[in-house]
This record gives structure tokens, sequence and C-alpha cells, in this order.
């Protein structure tokens, strides 16, 4: 794993940890107190190794593996919990059936895909089903652990397992003095800014879902994400300002505005029959009656976004977009004619137009049937030689790509800053996921980003995804549980759950109907079926309330409470008998 990757890791769960403390006064936790090999020097919070993590939240230790007993463990590939007791000094019979209860619990959670038992003793590895660092960290220190504290106080093991507050305090502030000496904050949340935009990885986490019930806001929160990530603020500022679920000011929506104005965002909607040749590429119908292949949106941004990164990195190659704007854009939008000479003496042809995908010329003789591909063109670029067309056009593309090398190896470029590119994908939930990413499901993991390469299928270009492009989907929970959505996308993907928020309700009547109505629903149907407050924000008078309660709110209730027999009205008024009865 890369130590740069790891070290980010490191930050991210420390980060986690701190900011449950924060919510949890009384939970301690176990960062690493020897400073071997100066790996504490270098960022390296937690124990492990050069291709793991691992986190204990208990002081018991293990002479088998010279570490804790009980510890959430975090690589590249896998996140599990390991549980070793194989030569723990003056292990008594009580305190092996403490670690049995702890192993017959974790067979019985849903949260974990299988248990190996190592060297038939006493060492398991409890594999977590779920790959979103994130969720795992909830439920080892938010569930996991309060079955183990439970178990702690069963067995009367508190002097042996807890971790003094003085003891985490003393750890947690040499490395601050680390960080500060050092310098290294800016990897625990990239705050410094020089510039109007943030450069890029402003936060580590690049594939975000936001999901809630109609009406949450998830529009309008995606918003404010990029444009927080765009501020460069931290991954856990923006997080929990997210999951507040506020109103956007003013200067968020101008930043929003500047990004769209950049050409650095695109919008996408997924249905079910939304396809692979939509997203990346495919054969498209054109104009003319020909079917040409044709990028989708998502490799028209993955373009972009990686040809910002590669013009604000320290190489000053001239990519093939730049080299054929300096020879065409200025003279077409001139309406001049460029002209290029063949092989042949006083033979030439004239390039009258160009766009994303063609170049448009004519012969000498004024034949304007012919043109000529960029993809194709851009390939003999790259590859500084024609070895894809021998006969047929070919007296026409060397010449030219001639012209493009001579830029290419004698002309400069003014040094890019480095941007983000954002994604939105609207309702990911209802496309089918296979069929729409396809191989590249894979690339879109944070670690796999500009690394690893896929040959696609119908152009067979090599394709990589950008580390600047951040993918943000909104999805409706009434139609679908993150439990029951395809798997590779809940392992790729952090989600943040939008709640209905009352207090944006001022009307006291509608945010008083919001309040009993969802109470009833919650209790009856769960928290996915909730009403978003939306529904009710634009509420000043009774007679906009009787609007909304007739064609906004009854044909939801009907739909929610089909099976029931009962009307909207019914409904209404139960929900609001049964809450005043609580009272």
């Amino acid at each position: 794993m890369d130590e740069d990757f790891l070290i980010q890791k490191h930050n991210e769960i420390l980060n986690y940890l701190l900011s449950y403390k924060d919510k949890n006064n009384d939970f301690t936790f176990s960062p690493r107190k020897q400073n071997n090999n100066n790996r504490l020097d270098k960022g390296f919070w937690f124990q492990g190794g050069d291709d793991y993590i691992f986190v204990p939240l208990y002081k018991r230790g293990c002479k088998h593996n010279k570490t804790k007993t009980i510890g959430f463990v975090y690589t590249e590939n896998t996140q599990y919990i390991e549980i070793v007791f194989k030569r723990v000094e003056n292990i008594n019979d009580s305190e092996l059936e403490f670690y049995n209860e702890i192993i017959e619990y974790l067979k019985k959670s849903d949260k974990i895909d299988n248990i190996e038992k190592k060297e038939n003793k006493n060492q398991f590895f409890c594999y977590l089903e779920d790959r979103n660092l994130n969720n795992n960290l909830e439920f080892y220190i938010d569930i996991f652990r309060k079955k183990i504290d439970n178990l702690i106080e069963k067995y009367q093991l508190f002097s042996l397992y807890k971790i003094e507050e003085e003891e985490l305090q003393k750890r947690l502030n040499r490395i601050n003095e680390i960080k500060n000496n050092i310098g290294t904050m800016h990897r625990e949340d990239n705050n410094t800014i020089n510039n109007e935009y943030n450069i890029l990885n402003s936060i580590n986490t690049k594939n975000i879902i936001l999901y809630g019930v109609p009406g949450v806001g998830k529009t309008h929160n995606y918003k404010r994400l990029v444009s927080l990530i765009e501020q460069g603020k931290s991954e856990k500022e923006i997080f929990d300002s997210i999951c507040k679920n506020e109103i956007t000011n003013e200067e968020y929506n101008s930043i929003f505005e500047n990004i769209e104005n950049d050409d650095r965002l695109e919008f996408v909607t997924f249905h079910q029959s939304y396809s692979y040749e939509d997203f990346i590429e495919g054969f498209r119908p054109q104009e003319n009656g020909n079917i040409e292949l044709e990028d989708g949106i998502f490799k028209k941004i993955c373009k972009d976004a990686k040809i910002n990164s590669l013009k604000a990195s320290d190489e000053k190659t001239i990519l093939f977009r730049d080299a054929i704007n300096i020879l065409l854009q200025e003279k077409i939008e001139n309406e001049d004619l460029i002209k290029i000479d063949l092989k042949r003496d006083n033979s030439y042809f004239n390039i009258y137009d160009y766009n994303e995908r063609t170049i448009f010329f004519e012969k000498q003789n004024g034949d304007r049937s012919h043109s000529l591909s960029l993809r194709t063109l851009e390939k003999m670029y790259n590859e500084e030689e024609n070895n894809i067309i021998k006969g047929g056009l070919a007296p026409y593309y060397n010449p030219l790509l001639k012209e493009l090398l001579n830029i290419k190896r004698t002309s400069t470029l003014e040094k890019e800053q480095q941007k983000n590119y954002y994604l939105i994908i609207d309702e990911i939930n209802r496309g089918n996921i296979s069929k729409i990413f396809g191989e590249l499901i894979t690339l879109v993991e944070e670690n796999k980003r500009d690394k690893y390469e896929v040959r696609l299928p119908y152009s067979k270009d090599k394709f990589s995804i950008p580390s600047n492009l951040y993918i943000i989907a909104t999805m409706n929970s009434s139609d679908k549980s993150i439990a029951s959505i395809d798997i590779a996308l809940r392992r790729r993907f952090t989600f943040l759950k939008m709640m209905p928020n009352v207090d944006l309700v001022e009307n006291e009547k509608a945010k008083d109907l919001m309040i009993k109505l969802n109470d009833y629903i919650k209790e009856n149907l769960g928290e996915d079926y909730l009403l978003g407050h939306s529904y009710f924000m634009k509420v000043q008078n009774d007679d906009d309330l009787d609007f909304i309660k007739e064609y906004k709110i009854k044909p939801l209730l009907e739909e929610y409470f089909f099976a029931d027999n009962k009307s909207a009205d019914e409904i209404i008024e139960l929900a609001k008998k049964e809450y005043e009865e609580k009272e």
C-alpha cells in the first residue's frame, strides 16, 4: 500500500474517533505509543505495518503478534475485526469465556461476512461485509464496543481492558506535537487554500451518495457539498454540515454557479433504460445517417479532469487537444482556411471546420465529401506515428499529424491551476449499476484512481478515472433501501443520510402537521417513508397548507398505506390522535 495513502487512512480513522469522542466523553481508544522506526513521526497514528492499520479500543495485549487482543484492521482490500488470545498473560477460564462470547456475538452479527480461525488456535479474523470505512468504524465503536463493554462489566475485567483518559490524552498530545513540528496537519484536513478554488484532493472521499426520503433536500445539499469541497473545508466539517441539512447561503450558490460556468460539472439522471453506451461510450446514429462511436458523459468528464490534471503537473508535454486548438481554433473562428501541404509537390488540402469528433476538409478540387476522425488522429499523435491507416485517407492524416507533432515539440503552454471536477448522478439507485458502469466499477474506488487502467471494449482506448473527479449521487430511500442496492455500489460509496429538518418549516400549523404525520409514519412504516420538510417550507397561510395537504401529502399517504384500506384523511386524523395521546 502506498505510504501517502496509508497515512491518509490513519488520519481519516483518527478524525473519526476524535469526532465520536466529542459526542461521547467517556470513549477512549489506544493510538500508537512507541515511535519505532520513526513511524509515529511520519503520521502512523495507530499500530500496524506497511499494508495494514490496527485500531485497538482496549489495552489488553497478546504476545503472539505484539498487539492488543481486540482490534479493527484496515487493509486496502479488506476490513475486519481481529480477536487474538493465543499468548495472553495470566488468562483464566473466566476471561476465555469472555472471548468466546465475543466470537459467538460476531458469528450472529449481520455485519460480519465470514469468520476465519487461524492455525486452529485462538486467533480469529472476522471479515466485515461492508467495504465503507466509516460504516465499519461506526459498527466497531458504536455497536460492537458497547457489547464488549457489557461483557467487561459482566466478567469484571475493567483493570485489564479499560484505557484511562489520562493515558489517551498523553498520546493525543504527542500526536499534536508531531503535527505541529513536521507540518502534517495538511494531511489531516487539507484546510489550507491558496487559490480561489481548492486544489486536487481537497477531501479523500471521492464517491458520495446523499440519500433520504422525498422532499428532504438531496438536490439542495449536493450543491452545498460541491461548494464546501471547493472552499477547502475538512472532510469532517463537510460531512457534519451536510448531515445537519441547513439552508444554503448566497455564497454557496455563487461558488456552484462558477463551477458550472467553468464547465467542471455534469449532471445525469439514471433510469432503467440507461446503459453503458450512454454513460461510457457506444455507437450512436448521426445526423448524416452514419453510425459512429461516441463518448458518453462519464468518459467526457473524466477526459476533461485528466487533461486539467496533466496541465497542472510539471510535465511540459503539449496535449493533443492543445495542439489542435493551436493549429485550428483561431483561424476557424475567423472563418479562414487552414492550408495543409501534401507530400506531392504543389498539392494541398484545406481544413474549413472541426468539432469534438471530426475535422472537415476540402480537397484541392473542392471536394468536401471526406472528413478526418479526431479520435484516430489523437491515437496517432500519442504514438507519434501513423500505425493505424495505411491507405485511403492516409495521405491527408500524415501531413496533418506532422504539423501537430511539430507543435508538440516546439510549443509550450502555461501551467494551469489544478481543479476539481464533479459528476452529479440523480436517482442512482434507479439504474442498473452493472449495466451502466460495466468494468469501470472497479476503477471508481478512491485508491484506484489514476493508478489502474482498463481497455474499453468499443474504442480499445486505455481508460482510467482521475483523482480530481468527484462522483456525487442522490438516492430516494423510499424507493430502495441501502441494504438492497447493488453491493458493488455500496462498497465504493460513502452514504450521507438526509433527515427531515422540522426547524426549516416556519409556519406553526405546517410544522405541527409534519411532526404528527412523521411520528405516525415512523412508528408504522419506518424512517425511509418520512415526509421531507420541503413539502411544508413554502406554507405561509391556511390556504397554502390545504393545498399542500390535498395535492402533495395525501397522494403520498395513500401510496404508503395502500394496504391499510384507510383514506388519507383518516390517516391524518389518526396520526394527530395518536400523537396527542402520547403527550
